[in-house]
């Protein structure tokens, strides 16, 4: 998620057991778990490779993301309880921290936390496990979108704009803010990969 190793590169057991420090068996039940959420993928004669990334699937994934963001904030604004309406905020506050910081990682797990907080407001389950399910892919499309130079202050200015119409409870505008934010993310994700294409 940080984007040490590229979508396409060849991850070796060997390789990540001196990375992590972890025993063999340890890293091959990781990466079973990391194939089932997309991360990587395991080829016939070819091994185990960080899973690449396709901009028609990216854009499709975006397209989804904006229709469930949307409900879920406008769920979030009749359902929140004070608390998970403070863990929204919180986060916000996280992530302009970590951009402070320039800590790739806190910025992402600051986001997570994010989209987290306004799924267990949303009290919709089909919804949340919709988007649970996507997990894998909507990280490593975060986690590509976030390298563009100055994408994540714009990110942050975004989520601000769905924070602050969520705490308005203006459920139309918080519903476009969620669209116009997959909109410009999915923008960015694309020119990244097909960037990231042309380097490979």
């Amino acid at each position: 998620m940080e984007g040490r190793w590229a979508p396409g590169t060849r991850l070796t057991e060997r390789a990540l057991c001196d990375f992590t420090g972890a025993s063999r068996s340890s890293v091959r039940e990781a990466i079973q778990l990391l194939q089932q959420e997309g991360f990587i993928e395991i080829r016939p004669n070819q091994g185990v490779r960080v899973a690449t990334l396709d901009a028609r699937e990216a854009a499709d994934i975006y397209q989804v993301r904006s229709v469930l963001e949307g409900l879920a904030a406008r769920n979030f604004i009749n359902m929140a309880t004070a608390i998970q309406r403070d863990a929204l905020n919180q986060a916000l506050q996280d992530l302009e921290q970590a951009i402070e910081k320039e800590n790739i990682a806190a910025q992402l797990t600051s986001i997570e936390d994010f989209y987290n907080a306004l799924l267990d407001g949303c009290y919709n389950s089909v919804l949340k496990s919709s988007l649970e399910e996507l997990h894998g892919k909507i990280s490593r499309l975060r986690a590509t979108s976030i390298l563009s130079q100055g994408r994540i202050r714009n990110t942050l200015k975004e989520m601000r704009r769905i924070g602050q119409a969520i705490d308005a409870n203006n459920e139309a505008e918080a519903w476009q803010a969620c669209v116009d934010h997959m909109r410009h993310t999915s923008a960015v994700a694309i020119r990244m990969i097909d960037h990231l294409k042309e380097q490979r």
